[in-house]
Order: C-alpha cells, then sequence, then structure tokens
C-alpha cells in the first residue's frame, strides 16, 4: 500500500504546516490554560481555517465543501493537532456534523443548515454517548417521541464535544412509536438550538482543554419532524460507520501529538548540556530518541493505512480499531518520554510537554477504550465476539 504523498497533497500539507507553525503553535499553550474555548473564538478560528479545508472537509464541492479526500483530511487534521489538538477536536466535530447532513437524504436541511456550517457561522456536534451507553451505543436510553409535527426527545448525553457551544446537534436517539430492539429503532435527529432548547453543562477534564465538553439534557424537547436524518442502510449500521471514522480521527491526532512531542525532545537533546556535553550524545537519551521515532513512524503508518482504506470504499472495522488502539497508546507513551528527556522542564507549564501528556492520553477513551478495540480486533480475526 502506497502512503506517498501526491504532489498537491505535499502542498496541501506544507501550506498548512507554516500556518501552524506561524499563527496557531505560538497561541495555544496561552489558550489551553483559559479553559474550554468561547464560541466566540470558536468562530473566530474555524473562520480562520476554511481556505485549508478543515471545516467540512469530507462535504463536496458541488455542496460547497472543500472536497478533501479521507487522506487529505488525515494530513490537515494531523497538522492542527499537532499544533493545537483542542482546535482540531473543535474543527473535526463541526466537519463531521457538516458530513453527517451532506450525506442524509434530507434536502432541506442540506439547504437550511449546511452553508452556515461552511462558513463557520454555526458550530455542530454529534450526541450519541450517554451515562449508560458509551462503547455500546445499543444501549441508549434518549427516546424521542413522536407528537403531531414534532418528536419530543427526553435523555442525557455525556462527553458530548462541542456541546455547550454547539448550534446543531445531530442526536441519536430510540423511536418510541416503533417495536423491536434499540438497533432497529435508533435514528439521528438535528436539534437546533434556537429552535429547540436543551441544557448543556461543561465537564472539567485534564487534558485537551480548550476543546469544549459537556453533557446534554433534553427534557421535553420539541425538535420538528423534519429535521430526522436518514441515509442509505439502517440507522444503527450508520453510527457504527461514523465510528470506524472517528476511530481513525482520534488515532491521527495522537499521531500528530506524538510528533510534536517527538521534535520537541530532539530539539532539547540537542542543545542542553550536562557533564560538559549536549545530552544527545548519552546513549540512553539516544535510545529514548529512536524508540520515539520508531513508535511514531509506525503509529503513522497503521493510521495511515486505516484512511487509504477509507478512500477505496472500505469500512476498515479492524484496521481502525488497531490504528487507535496504537496510537492513542502510543502518543501519551511518546510524549511521557519526550517529558523524561526534558527532566524537571518537562513538568513546567512554560513547555508543551506536560500539555502533550495530558492531550493524548484523553483520547485512548473516547470513540471505544484501548480494551474495546482490543475485542473489535479480536472479533474481527476470529469471527467470535467477546461481547455480542
Amino acid at each position: 500500500m502506497d502512503f506517498n504523498l501526491t504532489k498537491e497533497q505535499q502542498m496541501l500539507q506544507r501550506s498548512v504546516q507554516e500556518y501552524m507553525r506561524n499563527k496557531i503553535v505560538p497561541i495555544a499553550d496561552a489558550y489551553d490554560k483559559k479553559g474550554p474555548m468561547s464560541k466566540t473564538d470558536a468562530h473566530r478560528f474555524l473562520k480562520d481555517l476554511i481556505p485549508f479545508g478543515y471545516v467540512g472537509a469530507l462535504v463536496p464541492e458541488e455542496m460547497g465543501g472543500p472536497g478533501l479526500t479521507y487522506m487529505d483530511s488525515a494530513i490537515i487534521t494531523l497538522e492542527l493537532r499537532k499544533a493545537y489538538a483542542s482546535l482540531g477536536g473543535i474543527a473535526g466535530i463541526t466537519s463531521n456534523a457538516a458530513v453527517g447532513i451532506a450525506r442524509s437524504d434530507n434536502a432541506m436541511l442540506k439547504e437550511k443548515c449546511l452553508p452556515g456550517l461552511l462558513r463557520a457561522d454555526k458550530i455542530g456536534c454529534m450526541a450519541i454517548t450517554e451515562p449508560d451507553a458509551g462503547s455500546d451505543p445499543s444501549g441508549m436510553q434518549t427516546t424521542a417521541a413522536l407528537d403531531g409535527d414534532h418528536y419530543v426527545l427526553n435523555g442525557t448525553k455525556m462527553w458530548i464535544s462541542n456541546g455547550s457551544i454547539a448550534d446543531y446537534v445531530i442526536v441519536a436517539c430510540v423511536d418510541e412509536s416503533k417495536d423491536g430492539g434499540n438497533r432497529d429503532r435508533i435514528f439521528r435527529i438535528l436539534v437546533e438550538k434556537e429552535i429547540s432548547p436543551f441544557k448543556a453543562s461543561e465537564i472539567p477534564k485534564m487534558g485537551v482543554k480548550s476543546f469544549p465538553t459537556s453533557e446534554l439534557v433534553f427534557s421535553d424537547c420539541r425538535v420538528p419532524k423534519e429535521n430526522v436524518l436518514r441515509a442509505s442502510g439502517k440507522n444503527f449500521d450508520n453510527i457504527q460507520k461514523g465510528l470506524i471514522v472517528a476511530r481513525c480521527n482520534a488515532a491521527v491526532a495522537c499521531v500528530g501529538i506524538a510528533e510534536a512531542a517527538l521534535e520537541a525532545a530532539v530539539k532539547h537533546a540537542r542543545s542542553r548540556t550536562q557533564f560538559g556535553k549536549v545530552i544527545g550524545k548519552f546513549q540512553m537519551i539516544q535510545q529514548l530518541i529512536a524508540e520515539m521515532a520508531i513508535e511514531v513512524e509506525a503509529a503513522k503508518l497503521l493510521t495511515f493505512k486505516a484512511f487509504k482504506m477509507l478512500d477505496e470504499g472500505a469500512f476498515p472495522r479492524k484496521e481502525s480499531s488497531i490504528a487507535k488502539a496504537y496510537a492513542t497508546e502510543i502518543g501519551w507513551k511518546v510524549a511521557s518520554k519526550a517529558m523524561q528527556i526534558h527532566g524537571a522542564y518537562g513538568l513546567s507549564t512554560e513547555y508543551p510537554l506536560e500539555r502533550y501528556f495530558r492531550d493524548a492520553r484523553c483520547y485512548t477513551f473516547p470513540d471505544g477504550t484501548t480494551q474495546i478495540q482490543h475485542l473489535i480486533i479480536g472479533r474481527e480475526i476470529l469471527g467470535l465476539s467477546a461481547i455480542r
């Protein structure tokens, strides 16, 4: 499988790298210390990122989007997460919402909501996870009861990225008007906050601190039934396919963070002196650098393989779980080794190493923990499920 970038992709990568180096890296630490990003700041940053394809990356050009491939999106995602993982999350989730609308059969929502998302006038998010339904979305309990021209939503969603700043939320819920198990009754509906208010409460967390993450509570929330999002195939299967892409994105985020940590460690090892020589000459430092380089390269190849398969029309369940499991674990481990090379400076909040560590550690949990990924990989290899 060829992972060499085309000339166009190389140009895209260089332009993004230059922008990140000049505009984003210098402000990342300061914004991270402020906590969850304000809606005003999020709009401003997203608008600046539009020319590079970050907003609605996979939305086709005929719908007003950048029309990037999965590999294109992997390239730009890696560079943004490398510079400022929280901002990368805000952009990525808004893009996912735009793509969800673009790929549905709801022409009304495409016309009404897609332009605002693509211009970054609106911010979007996806709401699947619940207090008792994380790795098993079939266990979700948020319900939607049809009442005339509206669905009435009741339930709680947890760990919803962009939840507190989102204008549009694509909510997965269980249709109370249908019989059968949850897998057959789950569907998605777009909730416009101005029209259908809901409560959003920020959840404090150890990493990706600028990335708003919320609990959403829907209490008799009335949503026009015309906001239902449907796509080809079963709704539950489409949610599962979305999780495959999400795992790829989590993997490439941690590849970016790990690359940043490695580069910081190399720079420090070349300049820091002890015992009359730069520490990069010490064998144990070189061993750590070599281990980090191997791990970053392996994570990148596994992740790019999964994105390549997406471009080929496959839904790489096994490969996306392999990439997610390996890259997210390597992300925080490489950051930890980089901290070790920095010594006490690695603990200082004046250096970005501790941010890299905290941010990468957070990505081992969303979209299925490392252990869940191992169970998926085992199921795909053996044809036997440990769960269902």
